[in-house]
């Protein structure tokens, strides 16, 4: 089995055991709405930097959180420097959040957690147009990436309805790679290296 095959079903195994939280995870200790940071369960769309993709959540324990979703970025073509630039990314996730100050009155402790997880993207790549005597190229990137973030959740607009918000950065555990020269370096090196992985990203959901 090869190395991807198994993170791929480490990836499964988390989803699943997501799974059996949100049936059977219910906490037996009270936990107070008005101080947490996530609904019970919920289901919603997130934009961001990832892509536009769907989430589901449910919350255990007093301060816990597990996430299952899924982004897509596909066949996205703009200009850069006069030559087209394609990005292709699709991606699944597990998410855990912990609110560590739950139980304090305040309006950020009440709202702010923190969060670790997995992703694995199905494709993760960019296309270049070439120029000159640069051919057209294609830069493929890491496809399992944990993640580490934060963010505010359970903002209230109306009715059921709800906000959260992610930031954070889905770690690459492989070098990105080229079909022509070095051009992997453009995605991999200075601030520029950490632009594929960024997770900013804002979901609106229904509480159930």
């Amino acid at each position: 089995m090869t190395t991807q095959a198994k993170l791929l079903k480490e990836f499964l195994l988390m989803m699943l055991i997501s799974g059996l939280l949100f049936c059977c995870g219910k906490a037996s200790a009270q936990v107070l709405p008005e101080y947490s940071a996530f609904p019970t369960s919920s289901f919603g769309v997130q934009v961001g930097t990832q892509g536009l993709g769907i989430q589901g959540s449910y919350s255990f324990l007093k301060s816990f959180n597990a996430r299952i979703g899924f982004n897509a970025f596909p066949g996205m073509t703009v200009q850069y420097n006069g030559r087209d630039a394609q990005f292709n990314r699709t991606s699944v996730f597990a998410i855990a959040d912990w609110q560590p100050l739950y139980g304090q009155s305040d309006w950020l402790a009440r709202k702010w957690y923190i969060s670790t997880g997995i992703a694995y993207y199905f494709s993760n790549n960019v296309y270049r147009e070439g120029i000159g005597t640069t051919p057209n190229y294609t830069i493929y990137m890491s496809k399992v990436r944990p993640y580490i973030g934060t963010g505010l959740g359970n903002i209230h607009l109306f009715k059921n309805i709800g906000m959260r918000t992610d930031l954070g950065w889905f770690i690459p555990t492989s070098s990105a790679t080229s079909t022509y020269g070095d051009k992997a370096s453009k995605v991999s090196s200075g601030l520029r290296g950490l632009l594929p992985g960024l997770n900013s990203a804002v979901t609106i959901y229904v509480k159930f």
